[in-house]
Parts: C-alpha cells; sequence; structure tokens
C-alpha cells in the first residue's frame, strides 16, 4: 500500500492584481494542491473577491507589508496547519500555475528539499519578457553565484517549491522584519544553497503580464527594488545577518 502525498500548500501573494488573481486560481492543478492560500498584501482594489470567488483560501494584511512579509504569512499559516511543502508561485501570474507538478516531484520524490524554477535551464524559456529585465537578472544570478558560492541558473526566480521542514532550521530566521519586501526570498535561497537543504533547479517557462494600460509588467522599483533583491546576498555573505 503507497503512503499517502505529503500536504502541499500553493502560496500566491498579491497586491492590487484584481482579476488577475483569479485566473492564476483556477489554473492551479488541485490534484497536485491541497489549499490555494491567496495572500493579500493590503490591496485597494478588488482583488480579494476575485481570489475568494475563483475558491482560494484569502489572508490579508491591512496595509501593503511587502511580498516578503506575504510570503512569510502564508509559510507560517502552512506550518500552523500541517502542511508538509509549499510551492510559491506569482499572484500576476508570471509563473504558470499548470507548472507546478513538475516544480514539486522533485520534493515529492525525496530528491530535493528546495525546488528552484529556472527560465534558464535548457529548456526552460521566457515570454514577453523586456530586455533591460533578461540582462537585469543575468547579471543578479552571476553576483548571486559569486557571492553565495554555489551554482545557480536563475537566483531571481520567486517560483519554488520548499519542504517546510527546512524553515527549523535555526539558522533560517524568517521572522527578521528585515526581510518584508524582495529579501525574503533570496535570503532563503542563499540559506538553503549554503546549508543543509537539498537544492534542485529545473526548467520552466516564466511568461510576463501582457501589457494593459494604466498596469506595468512588474511592481518593482528599478533601484530600489533590485538594492532590495541585492542586499541579503551582500550582507550574509560578508556575515552581517543571520
Amino acid at each position: 500500500m503507497s503512503s499517502p502525498r505529503p500536504r502541499v500548500a500553493c502560496i500566491a501573494p498579491v497586491w492590487n492584481e484584481g482579476e488577475r488573481i483569479a485566473a492564476v486560481v483556477h489554473g492551479i492543478p488541485r490534484n497536485a494542491v491541497d489549499e490555494v492560500l491567496v495572500i493579500d498584501d493590503g490591496s485597494t482594489d478588488d482583488t480579494r473577491s476575485h481570489a475568494e470567488r475563483a475558491g482560494a483560501t484569502v489572508l490579508s494584511h491591512v496595509r501593503n507589508r511587502g511580498v516578503g512579509a506575504a510570503i512569510r504569512t502564508g509559510l507560517d499559516h502552512a506550518r500552523i496547519h500541517g502542511f508538509e511543502i509549499a510551492v510559491v508561485i506569482s499572484g500576476a501570474g508570471k509563473s504558470p500555475p499548470g507548472q507546478i507538478p513538475q516544480v514539486l516531484q522533485p520534493v515529492l520524490d525525496g530528491r530535493a528539499d528546495f525546488v528552484l524554477a529556472s527560465r534558464y535551464l535548457p529548456g526552460g524559456s521566457q515570454e514577453r519578457m523586456p530586455a533591460i529585465r533578461r540582462f537585469g537578472t543575468r547579471a543578479y544570478t552571476f553576483l548571486f553565484a559569486l557571492l553565495c558560492r554555489r551554482p545557480v541558473s536563475d537566483a531571481s526566480s520567486g517560483f519554488r517549491a520548499i519542504r517546510l521542514s527546512i524553515l527549523d532550521d535555526p539558522g533560517i530566521d524568517l521572522a527578521q522584519d528585515w526581510l518584508d519586501h524582495y529579501e525574503l526570498e533570496p535570503y532563503l535561497l542563499f540559506k538553503a544553497l549554503r546549508g543543509s537543504a537539498r537544492v534542485i533547479e529545473v526548467p520552466t517557462r516564466i511568461e510576463y503580464p501582457r501589457a494593459e494600460p494604466g498596469r506595468s509588467y512588474t511592481k518593482m522599483r528599478a533601484i530600489t527594488g533590485w538594492w532590495s533583491i541585492f542586499r541579503p546576498v551582500l550582507v550574509l555573505a560578508l556575515g552581517l545577518r543571520r
């Protein structure tokens, strides 16, 4: 008799995405995921109602705190409620949810504790990705790998599957306030690569949203956003933070 599949929570942080989140939730394979958690990070539009109507469990922040704080809220909920694995996807739809099974599989097979989806591995791809973004993600990944002293092909990818038991490591502290914005994702990847977690990358497709009037392809600001994702790599490599 085969053992039951570990319980999987899908975490989608979101801020003012409106109807986009409904398409994301509807696209999540329910045979691969036990609960869909949409973390509404202080949206001022109708994001929450779209997510709820699509069938997600919605956890809301009263104010916008940052994507790191939203992911932390989702991870905390998953751990408290007995989930064993979490998969984190883009609430804006950049990580097509139909790819969730292939990102989860190495964790389910017992081959990995942390799986990073990569657009740059053979078999991976990106659609509608601005040229400046392609340059930025490549340059960032080079610097990340250099400072972390571990090979990685797509360090800026937020699409990942995590065996939640790795968060019991006393060397990983996601509760730190300085991780509230874009810092949490590179912090956790750095810790996983430098720690005892088994990390695997798998090729996937990343899709940037189609241009819409009054809506940008990303909410990240050019200078402060990139500093936010680079800062944890620098301070961890220099031993200035734990």
